[in-house]
């Protein structure tokens, strides 16, 4: 499945309203984390078939020549099969400087296919496991900014296999902001701990159509230190062609502090449905999901945030859907 035309610009405005920002508020410290999008076009190697492809993706440093990364790529529309999902690979590059670097990186893939059935509107929603592998020839320029042009491929045990080529643009950060903390590594009373959260926005059905409806959602959040958070959110949602109407996302979250107010996240966890009409039909019939999620936050003050969250849901019963949400939260 991908998200429609607006989503796709949702995600990359939101992508393009951190970066604008980082040009304010880091500095010229030492090196850390590195956000990016990119877009290109995509074959199929066993079919030939032509689409788009994009994608965004954090990458953290671990040392000199390696980072890791975190991305969520988006297949496109091919015949009878819509596929994205989440990838975390191993990254070596030639060198940590300015100019021209060379990298690559491998690692396994989770997608979620939208694969078409007939007659139409038929569809099934199938999950599995893969790999990425990914070669990248990159620039990067004094003032933090980064182009690139990278091929990826992606193989999976009992589905297609695709190749594209992408061109990219992103942004280097200035060192790490941790929060304040004691010699236990606890946050400190200074540096907020709770957050609660109103969030709107849009539920896109994982079909063959990608119909979509309204979503709120109403969240509580909790730091247990500088890089990791739990939260309890409840999720509704209005007009798709989905049995759930809403549910409770637990979620556990890796965060990591980029500037003074700005934060990334990816979290995973349970959605449990209230309510699913079609567990009779379901390949494995429960009340309860898997859900991925990705979560940009800004601090407008010290006790205001503003968050933006997109949520992975993957069900048993062909009702998979994509949450995006922004919203803001009171933090203490």
């Amino acid at each position: 499945m991908s998200v429609s035309v607006r989503q796709r610009a949702f995600a990359v405005a939101a992508l393009a309203a951190v970066l604008q920002c980082a040009w304010t508020w880091t500095n010229g410290a030492a090196r850390a984390g590195e956000l990016d999008g990119f877009d290109g076009r995509l074959i199929s190697d066993n079919s030939g078939s032509k689409t788009y492809t994009w994608g965004l993706e954090y990458r953290e440093p671990l040392s000199e020549h390696f980072t890791a990364g975190f991305t969520w790529l988006n297949e496109g529309h091919l015949p009878n099969n819509h596929r994205d999902g989440q990838a975390v690979q191993l990254w070596w590059h030639s060198r940590d400087s300015l100019g021209l670097v060379f990298d690559a990186g491998i690692g396994p893939y989770r997608y979620y296919d939208t694969h078409t059935l007939q007659p139409d509107p038929g569809f099934h929603d199938a999950h599995g496991w893969g790999a990425v592998a990914s070669a990248s020839v990159n620039w990067y320029f004094a003032n933090h900014w980064f182009s690139f042009l990278r091929a990826n491929q992606v193989s999976a045990s009992d589905k297609y296999a695709s190749t594209s080529l992408v061109a990219g643009a992103g942004y280097r950060f200035a060192a790490r902001f941790d929060l304040p903390h004691d010699d236990s590594g606890a946050v400190t009373g200074s540096a907020p701990v709770w957050e609660i959260d109103g969030l709107i926005g849009e539920r896109v059905a994982n079909t063959t159509h990608s119909e979509t409806g309204a979503s709120e959602g109403f969240g509580l959040r909790r730091k247990f230190g500088d890089h990791v958070a739990a939260s309890v959110t409840f999720i509704a949602g209005q007009s798709t062609l989905l049995n759930w109407r809403d549910g409770i996302a637990a979620q556990l979250w890796l965060e990591q502090r980029l500037t003074a107010r700005f934060s990334v996240a990816v979290g995973a966890g349970a959605f449990v449905v209230s309510e699913d009409d079609n567990l009779k039909d379901a390949e494995s019939p429960s009340n309860v999901a898997a859900i991925v999620a990705v979560s940009i936050a800004y601090s407008l003050s010290p006790r205001w945030a503003a968050r933006v969250i997109w949520d992975r849901i993957g069900t048993g019963d062909d009702h998979d859907c994509d949450i995006l949400q922004i919203g803001v939260g009171y933090t203490w």
